[in-house]
């Protein structure tokens, strides 16, 4: 009888306690496909966990860890529970947005440690406001920008992913008037080369087929309708043939997903956020999720946000998570951390 591969160690914040997080976190918990492959350590408040825990029924049990301690063997069925330090086990969050901002952030940070200690291997994230990060006084509009400090990188990536295909962004969180002047030759560069390093190490594809969207309709029409493709997405796309990255466009954006030739391709870099989230959820739906390249751990997320007008009614649909951790858990079987990203820059 073959015998089971050992649980990955993965850390998982509760995310805002006034959103669905907590709820589709235990709801994914419960399921046999994701409690048999992930040793969780359920990062936040234990009064939030435990009262979701019984919202939902849940049968995994919930182990709680003192600070500072960590698993020892891992026990089959089982989910580990770690309280931040300066959050009191029995905060719940129910209060105003800044109590909750504080609480999601301190989740985040402590999840981060374990994986910067390499105490866990991934990390999933569950939503975040940004409202409440924002009454809390913490300076970042969502997780990634937030990794992005807490891991001291310079540079990351947001790639959505469902089943074989995958979405990455050049700009993320930027509003529509600033993409243009966001939309620089070495963003471009960088999400191509992360995109391409993702897929040889998370997802071992050994020779990457990227697809690059436009910026501007029909592709700028020689520039009639801008000049972005040939001044910046052209030049950017560079020549990447040297490292065993086939590259292809810029394709006009609003016929690309319209043709079975977008299948072809392991990966799609978009110009801006909803220009690839769009495509993503539509063909994705709840499979679609989250992953921030550019970490030296996996992380990611589901993509969808707190939900606060659900949130605590019993009717969150966890597949979104399930999808997370099952995702989180795969790549990081597949890489070998801490991941390295520096890639060097394509031959002009």
């Amino acid at each position: 009888m073959k015998k089971p591969s050992p649980r990955i160690p993965v850390a998982v914040t509760l995310g805002d306690p006034r959103g669905v997080g907590p709820e589709v976190l235990m709801r994914a918990l419960d399921q046999r496909r994701v409690i048999s492959k992930v040793a969780p350590i359920v990062v936040g408040s234990p009064a939030v966990a435990r009262r979701a825990h019984r919202l939902v029924r849940a049968k995994t049990s919930l182990v709680a860890l003192p600070p500072g301690d960590m698993p020892g063997r891992d026990k089959p069925g089982v989910a580990y529970l770690l309280c931040p330090a300066g959050t009191r086990p029995t905060q719940t969050g129910s209060g105003d947005a800044r109590e909750s901002g504080r609480m999601s952030f301190g989740s985040l940070k402590e999840a981060v440690r374990l994986c910067l200690e390499g105490r866990a291997l991934a990390l999933v994230t569950a939503p975040i406001s940004k409202a409440s990060l924002g009454a809390a006084g913490i300076p970042f509009k969502g997780h990634t920008e937030a990794l992005r400090d807490l891991c001291r990188v310079k540079e990351t990536v947001m790639m959505f992913v469902w089943g074989a295909h995958r979405i990455s962004l050049v700009t993320t969180h930027v509003p529509l008037r600033e993409v243009k002047r966001s939309l620089t030759r070495r963003g471009i560069e960088t999400t191509i080369l992360f995109t391409a390093r993702a897929l040889k190490l998370l997802f071992k594809v050994t020779e990457p087929r990227l697809a690059v969207l436009s910026l501007n309709p029909h592709s700028g029409e020689s520039g009639l309708l801008g000049s972005e493709e040939k001044e910046v997405i052209g030049p950017a796309m560079g020549r990447f043939s040297e490292q065993g990255v086939l590259v292809r466009g810029p394709f006009a954006a609003d016929a690309f997903f319209s043709r079975s030739e977008w299948k072809a391709f392991d990966a799609v870099v978009a110009m801006y956020h909803d220009q690839g989230l769009i495509a993503a959820k539509i063909l994705g739906g709840e499979r679609a999720v989250n992953v921030t390249l550019g970490l030296p751990f996996v992380r990611t997320s589901p993509g969808h946000g707190t939900a606060e007008d659900i949130a605590w009614k019993g009717v969150a649909d966890p597949d979104a998570m399930v999808s997370a951790i099952l995702l989180a858990a795969r790549l990081a079987r597949n890489a070998s951390c801490p991941l390295e990203w520096s890639i060097p820059s394509p031959q002009r």
